[in-house]
């Protein structure tokens, strides 16, 4: 627990992108996979040599290229996803006494499962891709001649064949966590439920992140099959309200989510409902009057709520950091002087005291906000007049 680079999850826990690529988690470096489900078994690449370096660097102290996310996050003195997994499954590290010599394990032990099974999602979101939104890819392929196949899975043609690989691992999986492309809109997520209800497993956890944009896929309801688990969370992903939520995540309807969210409310009073916002150029100046709408019009239990905000790394020009002098100067009053939820912004709080001004990534910004507007029939300065001068749209 006191270590500086050991994570419990290469011990307890299986993630792998919609494209294929396996990672040690969702964070991980997207450039350094350590392997591919479109080309080895989850077996294989459990214990490859890649997956067993890792192991090993992290017993002896050492940094592995792989989790340089976090390392960024704990050199800046915030708390990283590998110290709160650490915490989570602090009952399960024991298993790495089981580690091998060489890094392998003889048993898969997971006890956390993440896999992103397909980029099928109904909306475009500014900070997404294709590789995550089906949508982005029917847009991109409008648009350019390198034409991009619009659906991807993660287990190649179909996912049948990757899920009656995990199938035997569900039995000891506490914690199932599902995010996207969209996860309400993906078959598996629905036969994984299925899966869990016939055979007794409903006292496993339920973790989202999703849109929030459908509450049914074909003849399945999800509030039905939530009425099953005793342990839900779900993070609706919300970066703004109104005109604003649909620039930024296009492709939504704010009625609809608003009508879902209190319809969740309603049915299913057991579920653990938060909200999840991604902190960007887009949002940083509104945050606390996102905050304040969001109790104001009652669509989350106010004793209960614990929202959590993402900084935005990637794509560079969306994030904080081009944010001129005079508006970050602003922005940190305004949040450092909120009576609403004071204490969750102070991580937002301490990345942008810390960051520098990107000059480049503001041109960058100009270039990439002035093309997809044009496609979108979008209006930059008009949708975030708070922002319109700094760049003159």
């Amino acid at each position: 627990m006191k270590s500086k680079t050991f994570c419990i999850l290469p011990w307890t826990h299986f993630y792998a992108n919609a494209d294929g690529a396996v990672l040690p988690c969702c964070i991980g470096n997207y450039q350094k996979p350590i392997g591919n489900l479109r080309n080895n078994t989850i077996e294989e690449i459990w214990n490859n040599e890649k997956f067993k370096q890792i192991r090993l660097n992290m017993l002896q102290g050492k940094r592995c290229e792989e989790c340089s996310a976090c390392y960024d996050v704990e050199d800046k003195g915030l708390t990283s996803f590998r110290q709160s997994q650490n915490q989570k499954f602090a009952k399960h590290i024991h298993l790495a006494d089981n580690t091998n010599a060489d890094g392998s394990l003889d048993q898969m032990s997971l006890r956390y499962f993440d896999i992103r099974w397909s980029n099928i999602c109904n909306m475009k979101c500014r900070s997404c891709s294709s590789t995550y939104s089906s949508s982005w890819a029917t847009e991109d392929n409008a648009h350019s001649n390198n034409k991009k196949k619009v659906f991807i899975f993660a287990g190649g043609d179909s996912n049948d064949q990757l899920y009656n690989q995990l199938e035997p691992h569900f039995k000891n999986i506490e914690t199932f966590y599902f995010a996207g492309g969209e996860p309400l809109l993906t078959d598996k997520h629905y036969d994984i439920l299925e899966y869990l209800i016939a055979n007794g497993k409903t006292d496993v956890e339920l973790s989202y992140n999703t849109n929030l944009s459908s509450l049914h896929y074909k003849n399945k309801s999800v509030i039905d099959l939530w009425k099953h688990f005793s342990n839900v969370t779900v993070r609706a992903s919300l970066d703004s309200w109104g005109d604003r939520a649909e620039y930024i995540r296009e492709g939504t309807d704010w009625k609809v989510i608003e009508q879902n969210l209190k319809l969740i409310k309603k049915e299913t009073s057991h579920v653990n409902l938060q909200s999840s916002t991604v902190v960007s150029i887009f949002n940083i100046l509104t945050l606390t009057d996102f905050v304040e709408y969001l109790i104001n019009e009652n669509l989350f239990d106010l004793n209960n709520f614990d929202p959590s905000f993402y900084n935005l790394i990637n794509p560079s020009f969306y994030s904080i950091k081009i944010l001129p002098s005079d508006l970050k100067l602003q922005t940190l009053e305004q949040l450092k002087f909120s009576k609403l939820l004071k204490s969750k912004f102070s991580e937002v709080i301490s990345y942008l005291e810390l960051a520098e001004v990107d000059v480049l990534s503001q041109q960058q910004f100009f270039k990439t906000t002035e093309y997809h507007d044009s496609i979108r029939n979008r209006n930059f300065s008009k949708t975030f007049p708070e922002l319109k001068d700094m760049y003159r749209f």
